[in-house]
């Protein structure tokens, strides 16, 4: 009779076009283990588009620094370079939004890396993905993650986006070079409050107002459509083990929909996050900024691109790989964000886009509320990292 019950209250859930968002599962943490990945802060929803649009100013984005020459050779004294410099380094970051640091042989290594951090005071978090997949590390119990340098990847351009995952999000992170690929490869960023400055002012009112949905999943449901009479029994059954599967999987707020595939047209469930804003302010300057993923998850983008640097590679990867087919719909009414939005969002994400080609031993240390990032497809073999960490503490910055 229980089990009756259950199915009956998914088939319930499943005659409404929209489930109900998932609860949150519990993640666990053991004593060392590095801090969650904190909440995401997206501010208060309040942002006048027209007016703060006018209030922003542009600044150089990335700023570079090179290390001083006199510390070449010098491990302790590049150590210290970060310790002492560390309040000018906090205000370039805030006023910059990222600094490339280049020349430093500190960090040509994953253990001196790891001193950069420390000697900015930084605290390293857990890989927003935890409670998703597990990205591969360099070393794990330091925070230090590869950073998408699968060979199986290479041709594969990853679009513009503030790192996020669910509900949580670093307030930072430091990229860097251990090896650079033969030829390719270079790491992207992008000013979001440029961004925000220049984006279509009527669109981006309309986005602010309606918010964005991604679809982060899509799971076939093909196999359904061949059992004939069976498939309005097994549908609901179906339906039920994957919502228990993801309650028990993640630690943010999910919804399944019953979908075609954009790719085949096969059956599919597919999977989306919460609504969230386009726009974020930023915790510490209260500046607004463009934010999210749309660049890199929207379907028809990713098509465009494919065209460019040949395709991503899901047939030749691992399943997991194939069941994450993203796209982006307008929170509302679900509606999928229309292609003449798309191409324009785009066209300036490329335009402000700077690619930085990083030899070993560079860093770009953002801020990830202020600046997106990215990377071009590569050939060769390419070994880049990154270390997540919570904001800074902008109160210790220069004046």
């Amino acid at each position: 009779a229980v089990a009756a019950g259950a199915l009956a209250g998914v088939a319930a859930a499943c005659a409404g076009r929209r489930a109900r968002p998932q609860a949150r599962a519990a993640v666990s943490r053991r004593a060392g283990e590095l801090a969650d990945c904190p909440y995401t802060l997206y501010g208060a929803k309040d942002v006048d588009v027209a007016q703060e649009r006018e209030a922003l100013k542009t600044r150089p984005c990335p700023l570079e620094v090179h290390m001083p020459a006199e510390l070449r050779g010098d491990i302790e004294g590049q150590r210290a370079y970060f310790a002492e410099n560390l309040p000018r380094i906090y205000r370039d970051l805030r006023e910059h939004g990222a600094v490339v640091f280049r020349g430093f042989e500190l960090s040509k290594e994953a253990a001196g890396f790891k001193q950069v951090g420390e000697a900015l005071d930084l605290e390293p978090c857990e890989d927003p993905l935890h409670s998703v997949a597990a990205r591969d590390a360099v070393d794990k119990k330091a925070g230090v993650y590869e950073a998408v340098n699968k060979p199986s990847r290479r041709k594969f351009y990853v679009g513009m986006h503030n790192e996020m995952v669910g509900n949580r999000a670093p307030g930072a992170a430091i990229f860097v070079c251990f090896k650079a690929a033969e030829e390719g490869g270079e790491f992207l960023v992008a000013d979001g409050r440029e961004m925000f400055r220049r984006l279509d002012e009527d669109w981006l009112k309309e986005i602010y107002s309606r918010e964005v949905q991604y679809s982060t999943a899509e799971f076939p449901m093909g196999f359904l459509e061949n059992l004939g009479p069976l498939q309005g029994a097994a549908e609901p059954v179906a339906y039920g083990v994957l919502q228990q599967a993801l309650r028990m999987k993640v630690d943010f707020d999910t919804e399944l929909l019953w979908e075609r595939s954009e790719y085949d047209g096969s059956k599919i469930l597919q999977v989306r996050a919460a609504p969230q804003v386009p726009v974020v302010r930023h915790p510490f300057t209260g500046e607004p900024a463009w934010w999210g993923s749309m660049h890199s998850h929207a379907e028809y983008l990713r098509r465009e691109r494919e065209k460019v640097f040949g395709d991503e590679g899901f047939a030749e990867t691992t399943g997991a790989s194939r069941i994450n087919k993203t796209d982006v719909y307008y929170a509302d009414d679900g509606e999928k964000v229309p292609v003449k939005e798309l191409k324009h969002l785009d066209q300036v994400t490329m335009e402000l886009s700077v690619p930085v080609k990083m030899q070993a031993g560079d860093m770009v240390l953002l801020d990830n509320y202020m600046v997106m990032h990215g990377r071009c497809p590569f050939e060769g073999t390419r070994k880049h990292a990154v270390t997540w960490f919570k904001s800074p503490d902008y109160s210790r910055a220069a004046a």
